[in-house]
């Protein structure tokens, strides 16, 4: 734990660039060519043919180097994330299966036999880790510029006597899912 305390003493300043989290710009690529590198590496062993081995290759290729990138920024994003937040738990289980699926993916690269089945597995991890990824952000407000300045203001307005303004804000969005979307999520 002392090594994590160092590092996110070394992880001053966070992931955004004008205001844009870097994760959240870069994870789109892995979520994306992971499940193009696993239907790539399938036409391939049905096909058999060299054209599509070589595509099953350069996607997984790809996809390795683009969960590198989104996996790399994302635990620097982790390092700067307050161990208070209600988002650090769900964070770090993100963090954990997207590392394993970016590890599946990796194996993949170097076990071609295999490929198809570990790729297919990391597929599974992406939409796991993507959900919770989704949950951080819609759910808890990671990232999201309205929920960071709530999280600044509400102290304010409960020391002076105006958290119902806080409470009356977050009734209408629960009545609002309740009523306007798919299966509202369960508070």
């Amino acid at each position: 734990m002392a090594r994590f305390q160092s590092l996110r003493q070394w992880a001053v300043r966070h992931p955004v660039v004008h205001g844009h989290p870097i994760h959240a710009a870069l994870s789109d690529l892995p979520a994306t060519l992971i499940p193009c590198a696993f239907l790539s590496s399938l036409v391939a062993g049905l096909s058999r043919r060299r054209e599509a081995e070589a595509g099953a290759v350069w996607s997984t290729r790809a996809a390795v180097a683009a969960s590198l990138a989104a996996g790399a920024v994302g635990w620097w994003d982790w390092l700067t994330m307050p161990r208070e937040h209600p988002a650090h738990r769900p964070a770090t289980l993100h963090g954990v299966i997207n590392s394993g699926g970016l590890a599946l993916v990796g194996a993949a690269g170097l076990r071609r036999r295999e490929r198809t089945s570990l790729l297919g597995a990391a597929t599974t991890a992406v939409i796991v880790g993507g959900w919770i990824g989704g949950d951080l952000v819609y759910h808890h407000g990671w990232r999201v510029r309205g929920a960071e300045e709530l999280e600044l203001i509400e102290p304010t307005l409960n020391e002076r006597g105006a958290a119902d303004v806080i409470e009356a804000a977050r009734k209408e969005i629960v009545d609002f899912e309740r009523r306007e979307t798919y299966l509202p999520p369960r508070r």
